[in-house]
């Protein structure tokens, strides 16, 4: 599972559904989803791959502090990394009726020197009848697509 925020800015779609109480979001990546506790803040049974997520409203943003990972995630293709103390406070801003404005601050003092900071647009899709499917990535299938290319 590709953890918190890099589930977010994948190329694969995600679903945000509003309860009356709380938040989930459903990620097409890996089936992964996660609930954002809107009103019982508590912390994290165990660590996990999407985290622990704490939200709530600052005026029309959507705030939310996600923490109770484990290590195995990564923020990118390349590996880099972070601990089990990672930290991220997202926030999700409407800019217009298809766009969220997202941004997300990382931060993991066993990792890195300073908190860092990501924003990106996110855009509704707008095709008739989209729907969110799964995409089950396969074990092992970069070796079978690129391991004739590795250095012997």
């Amino acid at each position: 599972m590709p953890g918190i925020p890099r589930a977010t800015y994948m190329p694969y779609p995600f679903q945000i559904v509003q309860g009356q109480k709380d938040i989930l979001f459903v990620y097409e990546y890996a089936s992964s989803n996660r609930i954002v506790h809107m009103q019982s803040k508590s912390e994290a049974p165990v660590d996990s791959w999407m985290g622990w997520s704490n939200g709530r409203w600052e005026g029309e943003t959507l705030a939310i502090t996600v923490n109770g990972f484990n290590d195995q995630t990564w923020f990118d293709r390349s590996g880099n990394h972070h601990t089990e103390g990672l930290t991220v406070e997202e926030r999700y801003t409407l800019q217009g009726e298809n766009v969220l404005i997202y941004e997300a601050t990382m931060t993991d003092p066993k990792t890195f020197s300073r908190p860092w900071k990501i924003r990106l647009p996110l855009y509704r899709r707008l095709e008739p009848n989209v729907q969110l499917l799964e995409f089950k990535c396969v074990e092992f299938s970069e070796e079978l697509l690129y391991g004739d290319l590795k250095k012997k």
